[in-house]
């Protein structure tokens, strides 16, 4: 019997994006000959506060001693500010790091956590 569990965990990274907010949007490619190494591009958007973040994987190359080729794998992330079109990049685990981000409007996502107590009047 195949099930469809919307409970498991995907990753840190892809838990770490939902709890910010971010959706997922796409997935692109760049081929070799736009840049010197290809790029994956997964796409992901906080539609209500106006953030695109990317992250974006790819590869340097390089010759070792003998002439072969050693290619190095990257992963990073840049996040835009959909408003003012300004980015960050960053390293993958800089942007495990973080708790918040804050818009160019001045809004800060997730929301901190409010705890509300209930106050009762017992006369």
């Amino acid at each position: 019997m195949k099930v469809l569990d919307f409970t498991k965990k995907k990753s840190k990274l892809v838990d770490k994006l939902v709890k910010l907010g971010f959706h997922y949007l796409s997935t692109d490619k760049e081929p070799d000959s736009l840049r010197k190494t290809a790029r994956l591009i997964n796409t992901w958007a906080n539609v209500m506060n106006g953030v695109t973040l990317q992250i974006i994987d790819t590869y340097d190359e390089r010759r070792g001693a003998n002439e072969e080729l050693i290619t190095t794998p990257r992963k990073y992330v840049r996040i835009t500010d959909d408003c003012t079109n300004i980015s960050v990049t960053m390293s993958v685990e800089e942007f495990m790091e973080l708790e918040r981000i804050t818009n160019s409007n001045g809004s800060t996502f997730p929301r901190p956590e409010t705890s509300f107590k209930r106050i009762t009047n017992e006369n």
